[in-house]
């Protein structure tokens, strides 16, 4: 039970959290003017659009957090990366906005701070979209051993099938060939020999000597 768990596929659902509290937390910060401020109903639209974003994020951490599969289905993984593609388009599209708001909420000196940060947020966004797909688990050493050792055995116990196919065909091949030249008289006498030198083989086999197994069990000096 525990080794189909440990083999099923699982999402990084650790950084996906990470990676989105860290968006939500940035924009927080950087937005604040904006949104304590006016408040969320004062927002141009692409403010709105993140916000919204936000929430998106936020229920992908809940996901994240309840389910290992992460987004789950090949269905839920495609809905995520749409989802990103959409959130980059906006953010691309609006990029001198949110960049001129970033820059008002650092209050940096250098423009291109706020073009660094949008591209982060960017970042943070895709590693915590692809971290949220299930993949199966690395194997380790000795699974990858013990897989490797059984394809090894089964393909010498095919080799092994196939010799033995070959050989039986051969032996047939032979025989058809001697039953066609020989006659009934000399195919008797070819098996009398060969039975006769196969029971001179037996016979001259080297038995056990009892006295070598006496002394490997102690019973002589």
């Amino acid at each position: 039970m525990n080794k189909q768990n440990s083999s099923a596929p699982a999402a990084r659902g650790g950084i996906t959290v990470l990676c989105f509290l860290l968006i939500i937390a940035g924009q927080a910060y950087l937005l604040r003017s904006m949104l304590f401020g006016s408040g969320a109903s004062g927002l141009p639209m692409p403010f709105c659009a993140e916000l919204f974003f936000c929430l998106l994020m936020t229920a992908g951490i809940v996901i994240s957090c309840i389910r290992p599969t992460g987004w789950g289905s090949k269905l839920g993984c495609a809905i995520a990366l749409a989802l990103f593609i959409l959130y980059a388009a906006i953010n691309i599209l609006q990029y001198d906005i949110f960049s001129s708001a970033y820059l008002s909420g650092i209050h940096a000196e250098y423009a291109s701070m706020g073009g660094a940060l949008v591209a982060l947020k960017l970042v943070l966004a895709l590693v915590g979209v692809t971290a949220g797909i299930p993949v199966a688990p690395r194997i380790d050493d000795r699974e990858y051993a013990r897989r490797l050792r059984e394809k090894v055995q089964m393909q010498q116990a095919e080799w092994a099938k196939a010799s033995a196919q070959g050989a039986q065909k051969d032996l047939n091949d032979t025989l058809e060939k001697l039953k066609a030249t020989l006659s009934e008289e000399e195919m008797a006498a070819l098996l009398a020999q060969l039975q006769q030198t196969a029971a001179q083989s037996s016979a001259e086999k080297p038995k056990p000597d009892p006295t070598e197994d006496a002394h490997g069990w102690g019973g002589g000096m």
